[in-house]
């Protein structure tokens, strides 16, 4: 279930392949792997399932800290198709994923794509659902480390969280103790500087099947995003799983549900 391979700039970068069927590839979000595509994944029959853990997450090597961007991400999972010898017919992702499953449109011919929870618009937009990262990596580059989490919960936009998107609170806190957080902190770095290259004239030219889950009550992943992109791309279609106020186990099933409606034809 889980392999390797090398992508061009010989970073090992690893992935997870199970089933028969047509190939759908489905990336994980910032910070995540792909046991984060795993948990939400429902029940199917004829379907292989891939996802490759984004270089520096999971267990895939970060590479040379100075080429890392969003760009690299993308052709990392292009010569990851490449290496399986089989284009998907099915492109998604959450959050982060979301992001390069869009950009793969500019690479792959995509007959279905499905952005779960986007986090990143078309021409940039507005970024203000990164204002909570964008203080986190000043406080990692000005604080010791005994201080993160004192600073963190001292900051007005994270308190805040705490009656409108307390999900969002946790992902924060866990943040602070992940074990790649040097190299998600480069990462941060990398998609400040660059991100979706589409503009919004191009995702009024996909012609492409579009399946776009949002959620309410979540400030990382705000429902505006994927209402726009709904709006921009002729034909997308939206879903909504529970609320960022709902438990883990409701969000989850609720994800579930609504892939296995969307993947089911």
């Amino acid at each position: 279930m889980l392999s390797h391979f090398k992508a061009s700039d010989q970073t090992q970068l690893n992935y997870y392949d199970s089933g028969n069927g047509r190939l759908v590839l489905f990336q994980h979000g910032f910070t995540m792997d792909h046991r984060q595509v795993l948990e939400i994944w429902p029940a199917l029959s004829g379907v292989r399932l891939v996802c490759l853990d984004t270089r520096g997450h999971g267990l895939s090597d970060l590479g040379e800290p100075n080429a890392l961007s969003f760009q690299r991400a993308v052709r990392d999972v292009v010569e990851l198709i490449t290496h399986l010898g089989e284009a998907p017919s099915i492109v998604g992702g959450i959050s982060l994923g979301a992001a390069l499953a869009l950009e793969l449109t500019k690479h792959l011919h995509v007959e279905h794509l499905i952005m779960s929870r986007p986090a990143f618009s078309a021409d940039g937009g507005d970024t203000s659902n990164f204002a909570i990262f964008r203080a986190l990596r000043e406080i990692f580059k000005t604080q010791p480390q005994e201080r993160w989490a004192r600073c963190l919960e001292k900051q007005d936009e994270f308190q805040k969280l705490a009656a409108t998107a307390p999900r969002n609170q946790e992902t924060y806190r866990r943040l602070l103790e992940h074990p790649r957080l040097g190299d998600l902190m480069i990462w941060m770095d990398a998609l400040e500087a660059e991100a979706i290259t589409l503009s919004v004239t191009e995702l009024g030219q996909l012609r492409c099947r579009t399946d776009i889950i949002g959620q309410e009550q979540d400030a990382l992943h705000p429902a505006r995003l994927a209402e726009s992109l709904v709006q921009q791309i002729p034909g997308a279609k939206i879903h909504y799983v529970e609320s960022g106020l709902a438990s883990d186990n409701d969000y989850l099933e609720s994800t579930r549900r609504i892939l296995k409606k969307i993947l089911t034809y």
